[in-house]
């Protein structure tokens, strides 16, 4: 399996560039959902940043670990509230999938603390059922 320089693999590529297709081929095709780059990241991660929905949703069908952290500590979802310029598609779905909200990360903060401090409607929103903001 070819692996770039920052460890990533063409799993991360396609879901850096938001191809489900490619996704569920590659996992078909043995590929780790859960690979990590040299520093945490995995596709879903990657996933999460840009904002892919339709990568997302191939990765965790195909088993990707939902909750796993980057080296800072971040998991997809804190990952998808940092990127989500008032998108909530993606944060909609890791949090219907089960996500932890209250993950920590390497500085104590967590995806809903991040939601808070962004204070963006758009944002809470997918967090009102864990209490006011």
């Amino acid at each position: 399996m070819y692996v770039d320089n920052q460890g990533r693999t063409p799993l991360h590529a396609a879901a850096l560039r938001g191809d489900p297709a490619e996704v569920e081929q590659l996992i078909a095709a043995g590929a780790d959902p859960s690979t990590a780059d040299n520093n945490g990241f995995t596709p879903l991660h990657l996933a999460a940043q840009e904002g892919h929905v339709g990568a997302a949703r191939a990765l965790l069908d195909g088993g990707a670990e939902i909750d796993r952290r980057n080296r800072f500590g971040n998991t997809a979802l804190f990952v998808a509230v940092f990127n989500s310029r008032g998108r909530g598609d993606l944060i909609l779905l890791l949090r219907e999938r089960g996500a932890d909200p209250m993950a920590e990360n390497a500085s104590g903060q967590t995806p809903i603390g991040l939601a808070r401090l962004i204070a963006n409607f758009d944002v809470a929103q997918y967090f009102a059922d864990l209490g006011e903001f």
